[in-house]
C-alpha cells in the first residue's frame, strides 16, 4: 500500500535566518508504522539532515523537527488524494487570513541562502 509521511524540517543559516519546510515522501509500505520506519531510513541514507555550505560561503545546518504525520493513499480512483492535513484554530480568522497564513511561503530569492555551493576545492564537506 502507499503512504505519504510528513516531515516538518528546520533549515538554520549561520546569518540567523530559520527556514521551515515541510516535505511529503510518498512510499511503499504494509503499515503506518513502516511508512514511518522507511521516511526515517530515507532521511538517514539521503543526508536530508546535513550541514553545508550555501552559494555565499555560509554555513546551513538542516535538521528533522518532526514526522508529522502519516496518510495512507488509496490509488484505486482516476483522482488520487496523497496528502491531507487538518488544523484546528483556537480563534476565529477571516478567510483571507487563514488563506494567508497556509499559504505563506518562500519565493526563489527568499530562498538563495538555502542554496547549496558545491565548491570543488572545499575538501571541507561537513
Amino acid at each position: 500500500m502507499k503512504y505519504s509521511v510528513k516531515l516538518i524540517i528546520r533549515h538554520t543559516v549561520e546569518t540567523g535566518e530559520v527556514f521551515l519546510e515541510e516535505s511529503v515522501l510518498m512510499l511503499n509500505a504494509d503499515s503506518f508504522d513502516d511508512a514511518y520506519s522507511k521516511a526515517e531510513r530515507y532521511v538517514k541514507e539521503n543526508g536530508v539532515c546535513a550541514e553545508y555550505k550555501n552559494i555565499y560561503g555560509t554555513r546551513v545546518h538542516t535538521e528533522i523537527i518532526s514526522y508529522a504525520d502519516c496518510f495512507s493513499i488509496y490509488d484505486d480512483e482516476d483522482v488520487v488524494e496523497v496528502y491531507s492535513t487538518i488544523r484546528r484554530s483556537r480563534k476565529a480568522m477571516p478567510e483571507n487570513t487563514i488563506i494567508s497564513v497556509l499559504e505563506d511561503s518562500c519565493t526563489r530569492k527568499d530562498m538563495l541562502p538555502l542554496r547549496q555551493w558545491n565548491d570543488p576545492d572545499d575538501s571541507d564537506e561537513s
